[in-house]
Parts: structure tokens; sequence; C-alpha cells
């Protein structure tokens, strides 16, 4: 199974397909600090690339890839900042 959700994280492995952005959307609406874990994920539909760089959620297995997952983490996506009022 390509993704994998639990309490802690969400493991993505393999080939991640368009079906699988609907599943981990849902998980990731539900989490305060959302984790995903991305070391055994060769590919992934756009759609689920585009989920993660819009939801932000903690990225590991990225930087050490040396592909396409890299640019899940700053300082290519999109990064938030708290809000200084």
């Amino acid at each position: 199974m390509p993704v994998s959700l639990n309490d802690e994280q969400a493991t993505l492995s393999g080939y991640v397909e368009i079906n699988d952005a609907e599943v981990l959307h849902g998980w990731l609406v539900d989490q305060t600090d959302p984790v995903v874990d991305v070391s055994a994920c060769t590919s992934a539909h756009t759609a689920v690339v585009q989920l993660l760089v819009l939801a932000a959620p903690r990225i590991i297995g990225a930087a050490e890839s040396g592909d396409w997952r890299r640019l899940l983490q700053p300082p290519f996506a999109f990064q938030t900042t708290p809000s200084e009022n």
C-alpha cells in the first residue's frame, strides 16, 4: 500500500497514485502537526505533490534523497511563518 497512516505520521512508499490524494488530504486535515515520511516514495502523482506543498506538513526523508522529494522542503516549498501580531 503506497500510503500508510497512523496517529504519528503518514508514510508514502513506491508510486503514490491520484486516488491516494483524497485519503492523504483527509488525514492531513485531521492532524494538528502532520508529519509525512517520503523516504520510500519513488514517485507521486502531481496531485499528491501539490497537496504536500499546499498542506506544508513536516516532511522527513526528503533531504537525503537528492531527487524531486527535496522540492518538498525549504527553500523550495512554501513555508509558513508565525504571524507577528
